[in-house]
Order: C-alpha cells, then sequence, then structure tokens
C-alpha cells in the first residue's frame, strides 16, 4: 500500500491531506499464533510548509469465545514523521488460545500538510509597487510638459 502527497509551497492558504486503508478479515483455528511484519517508509519534506507529517500503521485484532467467555486482543505498530525519511519494520502477533478466532489486520497511510501564506509581502512586491510609481510619475511629467508647450504657445 501507497499514499503520496506531493506539493510544493503555494501562493495562497492550502492544506491537503491523503488517507489509504487496506483490511484483511481472517479466521483462525485454536492454538495458532499469527505473526504479522510489514515495512514502512516515510518521509517528510518541509520545503516551505507550515506543518507536513506521515504516519504508517499496521493493526491487528482478533476475537474469539472459549467455553461462553469472550475474549479480545490487539495490537497497534506505528512510524510516525514530522521531519526527514525513516524506514521501520511495524509488527505484531495475535493468538487464539484454545478457541477459534476471527480478527482483522488493517494497513493504513495518513500524509498531510498545511501552508500558509505570509501577511507580510515579499521584497519583490515592494520593487514592482516602486516600478509602478515610477511609471506613473513619468507619463505624469510628461503629461505635465506637453500641457506647459500648449499653453506657452497659445
Amino acid at each position: 500500500m501507497r499514499a503520496d502527497l506531493h506539493a510544493s509551497p503555494a501562493p495562497r492558504d492550502l492544506s491537503s491531506t491523503v488517507y489509504a486503508r487496506q483490511e484483511l478479515n481472517f479466521t483462525l483455528s485454536p492454538s495458532t499464533r499469527l505473526l504479522f511484519t510489514a515495512q514502512a517508509d516515510a518521509g517528510v519534506e518541509q520545503q516551505g510548509m507550515l506543518q507536513s507529517y506521515a504516519i504508517a500503521t499496521l493493526e491487528g485484532y482478533l476475537s474469539s469465545e472459549i467455553n461462553g467467555v469472550y475474549g479480545y486482543e490487539q495490537f497497534m505498530s506505528t512510524l510516525d514523521r514530522r521531519t526527514g525519511s525513516g524506514s521501520e519494520f511495524l509488527r505484531g502477533a495475535l493468538d487464539t488460545g484454545t478457541g477459534v478466532g476471527t480478527g482483522t489486520l488493517s494497513a493504513s497511510t495518513y500524509t498531510s500538510f498545511t501552508h500558509f501564506t505570509s501577511a507580510v509581502p515579499e521584497p519583490e512586491t515592494y520593487g514592482m509597487l516602486l516600478a509602478g510609481l515610477l511609471v506613473v510619475g513619468g507619463i505624469a511629467r510628461r503629461n505635465r510638459r506637453a500641457h506647459s508647450r500648449q499653453t506657452r504657445q497659445a
């Protein structure tokens, strides 16, 4: 299972989340132990993001009945990354004991990021403002000179 989320810093506020989950239901015979192992890889690159993270989870749940008494067993193994990248084996085990067990194994990935634009203008914004003011000033000066020439000639 794989869930990827790729984004570059955006010119406006942006938030996104990707979630993927797979489940497997099973039945185990008495006196059975089931071992689970999955390799999880997670990587997070901040690159202008306010908050970003990736989570990979392996979960197992088993319920059984022995002589009219119900019981359950569960495990959860997680790889959680807020920065950088990492790889880890997620592991878990379920035992039925002397009764038949029914269970669920699930693997999930969760990726999220949030990007907020800055309320303070970038230096390029000031440069464009100054260039615009110079152009407007130049046009006003040219119009004023042309108007004064017309006034002198009349």
